[in-house]
């Protein structure tokens, strides 16, 4: 056999050698980024829909704290169906009070491997709670604070 034959044998299983080393690891990377995606995409959801929903129970109709707080208990549900992809165990909280609604989301991030990393890492918390509040309309006390602006400006 040839020297050059060996030398292209040898190259041909150190290059199946490092494939089989490298594969794997581009492979987790690959997933979990995907995985990233998901979750940043989850997170701007349950953001932006605790703050939507805490705002249509602020509304000016709503005379009592029930009335603001069934409202925005129906919208904090209608607003993240069916849109979530990394997060399981959810649930939501509305709280209404005179002053303001408050809407708060508690979900469990759904990490690839989490099993695994918890029994290397200590303490890892996969759980997620956005909370976001709104400030309750008040017509009366709208109007007032325009009519002293509008004073202040005319002077």
């Amino acid at each position: 056999m040839c020297e050059k034959d060996v030398t292209k044998q040898y190259e041909a299983a150190y290059f199946t050698v490092e494939a089989a080393l490298i594969l794997p690891m581009v492979m987790l990377f690959t997933v979990m980024m995907i995985f990233l995606a998901f979750y940043s995409y989850d997170r701007c959801i349950l953001e932006h829909s605790a703050y939507e929903a805490a705002l249509r129970g602020t509304s000016s109709h709503f005379k009592t704290a029930g009335e603001a707080e069934a409202a925005a208990g129906a919208a904090a549900a209608r607003l993240v169906e069916e849109k979530l992809f990394a997060l399981h165990d959810f649930r939501y909280d509305v709280a209404a009070d005179a002053g303001s609604v408050t809407v708060t989301y508690h979900c469990t991030v759904n990490m690839p491997f989490a099993a695994w990393l918890g029994e290397y890492v200590s303490g890892i918390d996969m759980t997620l709670d956005i909370s976001r509040s709104a400030r309750r309309l008040r017509p009366a006390r709208t109007i007032r604070d325009c009519r002293i602006l509008n004073g202040l400006i005319a002077e």
